[in-house]
C-alpha cells in the first residue's frame, strides 16, 4: 500500500478502488455508445442513399416494357401502310407507285441537367495539397460530406479532413439539384465554415461555382467544377 492509502482502513480503500474503476468503466462505456451511434447513424444514411440512388436510376431510364411498346407502335404503322399499298394496287389495271413515310415515334422525355463533378484542392491545414473529386447527385441521399470522421461515406464519396482537429466530425456537405447547381452546407460545424471573412449560416445552402473558395477549421478549399 502506498503512502497516499497508509492512513486509510483496507476497507476504505478498496471502497475508493471500486470507485475509480466504477467510474474508469462508465466513462470507456460513454464512449463506446457515442461511437457506436455515430456509426448507426452513418450506416443508416448510407442504406438511405444506397436506397435513393436505386430509386432514381429507375426514374430516369427507359424501361423495357417502353421501348416494346414503341416498338409495337412504329410495327402496326408499317404493317397498315404496307396492307393498304397492296391493296391500292390489286384494285387497279395500271400500276402505280405509292409513296410513304413513316418516322419513329419521338421522345418526349426532356434531357436531363448535367451534374457536374466538385474538384477539391486543400491549399492550407494539415491537408495542404491533397485533392479530391466529389461526385454530389440530385438524389435526396446523394450529398458528398466533409467532415473529421474517417466513415465509410467520407472516404470514398466524400472528403475527410482527420487531420484537421479545427473540422467538426460532420462538417457539412456537398449537393446538387436537378438543374445542374452545386450546393455547400454547414450541417452545424462548431467552428464553422467561411467565405473569406463571412461565415455561413447553419443550414443555409451556398452556391458553388468554378474556381469559389471556402474554408472549414484551417483547411481552405479551391473548389473547380468539371463535366463529367
Amino acid at each position: 500500500m502506498n503512502t497516499a492509502h497508509s492512513s486509510m482502513s483496507v476497507e476504505d480503500y478498496l471502497k475508493s478502488r471500486c470507485i475509480e474503476i466504477a467510474s474508469d468503466i462508465t466513462s470507456t462505456a460513454n464512449k463506446l455508445e457515442k461511437q457506436l451511434k455515430q456509426e448507426m447513424k452513418e450506416a443508416r444514411e448510407e442504406l438511405i442513399e444506397v436506397h435513393e440512388r436505386c430509386v432514381e436510376g429507375e426514374d430516369g431510364g427507359v424501361t423495357e416494357m417502353e421501348v416494346e411498346e414503341e416498338g409495337s407502335e412504329f410495327y402496326d404503322k408499317e404493317n397498315s401502310t404496307h396492307n393498304n399499298t397492296t391493296k391500292n394496287r390489286s384494285s387497279t389495271s395500271k400500276p402505280s407507285i405509292t409513296s410513304t413515310s413513316t418516322s419513329a415515334p419521338k421522345s418526349t422525355r426532356k434531357k436531363k441537367s448535367v451534374i457536374p463533378h466538385v474538384s477539391v484542392l486543400i491549399e492550407s491545414g494539415p491537408h495542404n495539397n491533397l485533392i479530391a473529386v466529389l461526385k454530389p447527385t440530385a438524389a435526396k441521399a446523394g450529398f458528398a460530406y466533409v467532415g473529421r470522421s474517417t466513415g465509410k461515406k467520407f472516404r470514398e464519396s466524400g472528403l475527410s479532413l482527420h487531420k484537421d482537429l479545427e473540422v467538426s466530425t460532420t462538417h457539412g456537405h456537398f449537393k446538387a439539384t436537378k438543374d445542374g447547381k452545386i450546393y455547400f452546407v454547414d450541417t452545424g460545424s462548431t467552428n464553422g465554415t467561411f467565405v473569406g471573412e463571412k461565415q455561413l449560416e447553419e443550414g443555409e445552402p451556398l452556391l458553388i461555382n468554378d474556381g469559389s473558395r471556402i474554408r472549414c477549421g484551417a483547411s481552405t478549399m479551391k473548389l473547380t467544377l468539371t463535366t463529367p
